[in-house]
C-alpha cells in the first residue's frame, strides 16, 4: 500500500520537522505501507534547500507541494511583529486566486484528463500519487485553530485542503495527534465540522484540545501523545562538540531558552505585549546568571518567514542584555534529533517553542513552557502534571518566571522523577496509534 503525509515539510521549524519525520517512522512501523511520501516545500531551488533540504538528505521520498503559501516566500524581516497593509493585501490577492484554483482542483480531482488540461505537470503528478495512495496522514501538530482574524476562513481552507482532496478521492484519512481550538471566525466551525466528520481516525494530543474538538463534533476524540515525544536524540558526541564551540561544557549548569516573534492575534497592543514578554525573559536570564547558571539561547525555528524565525526574537532579546560571557546564542541550523541531543545537556529549559520543551522533557530536563497559539502548552503540561510550570505569553512576567525557576531548582530531583514517571506512556501511546491504523484494514485484502 501507499501513503502520503501532509501538509508540506518545513525543515526550518525543528518541531515541524520532528513531527513529519516521526509521522513517517510511525506509518512505516505499521508494516502496511510499502511506500510513504512526504510533501516537499519551496518554489525555487533556494527555497527548497531551506525548507526541505535536510529531509531530502536523510533519504525521505518527497512529492511536490500543490498549495503555495500566500506569502510566496517573501516577507520583510522588519515585520515580524506587525505586518504592513500592503503585504497583507498581496497575501489576500494570492489567497483568493489559490482558493479558486484549489477548489476547482478538488471538484475535478477524479477526472484525470481535466487535470491535464488545467494544471501543470507537477500538480498532475502529485494528484496522481494521491489517486494511487491508500491513506493520507495529517502530521501531528497544532494548526487547527483561529482567533477570529479576517483571514480565518481561508486559513482553515489552507490547512484542510489536502484532507478535502483525499476525501474527494475516497481515501482513508488519519489525523495524527494535534491540538485544536479555538475555532473563532467566519465559517471556521462549519469547515472544521464538515471535514472532521468524514475522517477515519482523529487524535488530540492533550485533553484540552480533545474536549474542544469533541464538543464541536459531538463525539469523543481520543488523546494520544504528541509525536514529538517519540523523537530519538542524535549523537551525544556531536552535541558535546557544539557545546565546546560555544565555550560551554557538559559539566556546566545551563539554562536553555527558546523565544519567538509573536503577533498576539486579537490584541490591540501587540508591540507592548511583545516587549513585556522579552523583558520577562531578560529578567529570568539576569536572575539565573546571578544564581551561577550559564544561559544558551537556541534556534528552534528559523523560518520560513520572519514571524517564524526565532533569530529575530533572539536579536531583540539580546539588545536588552548587557554583554555577558555567561549568555551565549547557539546560532545553528541543526536537524531536530541533533537539537534534542544538545538540549539533553541542559539543566533547566524555558521554552516558548513548545517542541523545544518536548525535546527537553523527554531528555529528563525540567522545563517551563511559555504558551501561545492554541491549547498545546497548557494542555500537554497539564497532562504531565506540570500545570504550575506553564504561563501564557500574554500573561508572562519576570517575577512569575523566576518563581517557577526557583520551584524547579529547589525540588530538582523530584521534578526529574515526575518526568521519568510519565514517560512510560510513550510506547503505550505509540503502539495504540499503530494498532488503530492496522484495524482500519482488518479483514481486507491489503494490496502491496
Amino acid at each position: 500500500m501507499k501513503a502520503i503525509i501532509v501538509p508540506a515539510i518545513t525543515d526550518m521549524n525543528k518541531g515541524d520537522q520532528a513531527l513529519v519525520w516521526e509521522s513517517y517512522r510511525l506509518v512505516k512501523d505499521t508494516g502496511l505501507y510499502g511506500s510513504v511520501f512526504i510533501l516537499n516545500s519551496g518554489e525555487t531551488e533556494e527555497e527548497r534547500e531551506k525548507l526541505s533540504g535536510q529531509t531530502r538528505r536523510r533519504g525521505y521520498p518527497v512529492l511536490e507541494n500543490i498549495l503555495k503559501h500566500p506569502r510566496r516566500g517573501r516577507h520583510k524581516n522588519e515585520e515580524h511583529i506587525q505586518e504592513s497593509k500592503l503585504e497583507l493585501a498581496k497575501q489576500i490577492k494570492n489567497a483568493g486566486l489559490d482558493f479558486l484554483s484549489t477548489r476547482f482542483l478538488i471538484l475535478i480531482a477524479n477526472i484525470p484528463f481535466l487535470i491535464k488540461i488545467f494544471y501543470n505537470n507537477k500538480v498532475q503528478k502529485t494528484v496522481s500519487e494521491f489517486r494511487n495512495s491508500d491513506t493520507v496522514f495529517v502530521k501531528g501538530g497544532g494548526f487547527i485553530h483561529a482567533y477570529g482574524e479576517r483571514t480565518a476562513p481561508y486559513l482553515m481552507w489552507y490547512f484542510l485542503f489536502y484532507v478535502r482532496l483525499a476525501k474527494r478521492m475516497n481515501k482513508k484519512v488519519v489525523f495524527l495527534p494535534n491540538s485544536y481550538g479555538p475555532f473563532k471566525g467566519l465559517t471556521v466551525e462549519s469547515q472544521v465540522k464538515t471535514v472532521f466528520n468524514k475522517l477515519d481516525l482523529v487524535y488530540a494530543r492533550e485533553k484540552v484540545s480533545a474536549d474542544a474538538m469533541s464538543n464541536l463534533l459531538g463525539k469523543n476524540v481520543p488523546v494520544e501523545m504528541d509525536l514529538g515525544f517519540f523523537l530519538q536524540k542524535g549523537l551525544e558526541e556531536k552535541a558535546i562538540e557544539l557545546l565546546n564551540k560555544y565555550n560551554l561544557s557538559p559539566n556546566d549548569k545551563i539554562v536553555g531558552i527558546t523565544v519567538r516573534p509573536w503577533r498576539f492575534p486579537g490584541k490591540e497592543n501587540p508591540t507592548e505585549l511583545y516587549e513585556k514578554y522579552l523583558n520577562s525573559v531578560r529578567e529570568l536570564i539576569d536572575y539565573s546568571v546571578k544564581k551561577g547558571y550559564k544561559v544558551a539561547l537556541c534556534n528552534q525555528s528559523i523560518g520560513p518567514n520572519s514571524h517564524e524565525d526565532d533569530r529575530n526574537a533572539i536579536k531583540d532579546l539580546l539588545k536588552k542584555i548587557e554583554k555577558n560571557n555567561n549568555v551565549v546564542w547557539i546560532n545553528e541550523n541543526l536537524d531536530c534529533d541533533d537539537l534534542k541531543a544538545l538540549y539533553s545537556f541542559f539543566s533547566i529549559f524555558v521554552g516558548t517553542r513548545f517542541h523545544s520543551v518536548i525535546f527537553s522533557l523527554t531528555s529528563l530536563v525540567p522545563s517551563i513552557a511559555i504558551g501561545y497559539g492554541g491549547n498545546k502548552a497548557k494542555g500537554i503540561m497539564g497532562d504531565f502534571n506540570f500545570d504550575e510550570f506553564v504561563v501564557q505569553i500574554d500573561d508572562v512576567t519576570g517575577t512569575g518566571l523566576i518563581k517557577m525557576f526557583d520551584e524547579i531548582s529547589d525540588n530538582y530531583d523530584l521534578n526529574k522523577k515526575k518526568i521519568n514517571d510519565y514517560l512510560y506512556k510513550l510506547d503505550v501511546s505509540r503502539n495504540k496509534i499503530i494498532s488503530d491504523i492496522k484495524e482500519l484494514y482488518q479483514g481486507t485484502n491489503i494490496p502491496k
